[in-house]
C-alpha cells in the first residue's frame, strides 16, 4: 500500500478515488477543473491510498491561519476507505500522512469530528492516538503537534509522504 498527498498532477487519480469510493454511493463525479482547483490550493490536502495502484481510500483536510498568528491548526475533515480494504490499515495509514504534512508545516494541532453514533471513525481515531472530548452530539479529536519533528517519511504504516 502506498499513500500520497496529490498535487495538480494527480488529479485523475484523485477523480478515480473519489468517484469509486464516495460518489458511486450517490451520482456525479466531480469535475477534473474542481479537483484541479482544489489540489492547486497550499492549503487544501488530498492523500490518497493505492494498492496495486488503485486507489482504495482517500483522506481530505485543510491548513487554516489562526486569527492571532500563533502556528497554523489543520481540519481534518474526510476519509473514506473503500469497503473491500477496510480495517487492514489505510486508514491508518492515511492519518499518519496527514499527521506528516502537519509536522512539516509547523501545524499546532488537527482535529476531526464525528457523531457519537460513527463507532467506527471514533474506533479510528482512538486507534491512532487522537485526544478525545465530547459533548452530547459529536465528538472531537484532536492530535497535537507540540514537540513532534518533521517526519518525510512513516514508519509503521510504510507509507511513503510524496507529491505528484
Amino acid at each position: 500500500m502506498e499513500c500520497r498527498r496529490l498535487t495538480e498532477d494527480g488529479a485523475m487519480l484523485a477523480r478515480e478515488a473519489i468517484g469509486r469510493i464516495k460518489i458511486r454511493k450517490n451520482g456525479s463525479w466531480p469535475s477534473l477543473e474542481s479537483i484541479r482547483a482544489f489540489l492547486s490550493e497550499a492549503d487544501s490536502i488530498l492523500v490518497v491510498a493505492t494498492e496495486d495502484g488503485e486507489p482504495i481510500g482517500f483522506a481530505l483536510a485543510y491548513l487554516l491561519d489562526r486569527v492571532d498568528g500563533n502556528r497554523r491548526m489543520c481540519l481534518f475533515y474526510e476519509i473514506e476507505v473503500a469497503e473491500a480494504h477496510r480495517r487492514r490499515g489505510a486508514g491508518r495509514a492515511m492519518i499518519d500522512a496527514l499527521q506528516s504534512v502537519c509536522a512539516a508545516e509547523g501545524v499546532a494541532k488537527m482535529w476531526v469530528q464525528t457523531a457519537p453514533s460513527n463507532q467506527a471513525a471514533a474506533a479510528l481515531y482512538r486507534s491512532t492516538g487522537a485526544r478525545e472530548a465530547g459533548s452530547e452530539g459529536e465528538i472531537v479529536f484532536t492530535y497535537p503537534f507540540e514537540g513532534r519533528r518533521d517526519e518525510s517519511t512513516i514508519g509503521e504504516a510504510g507509507c511513503r509522504l510524496g507529491c505528484e
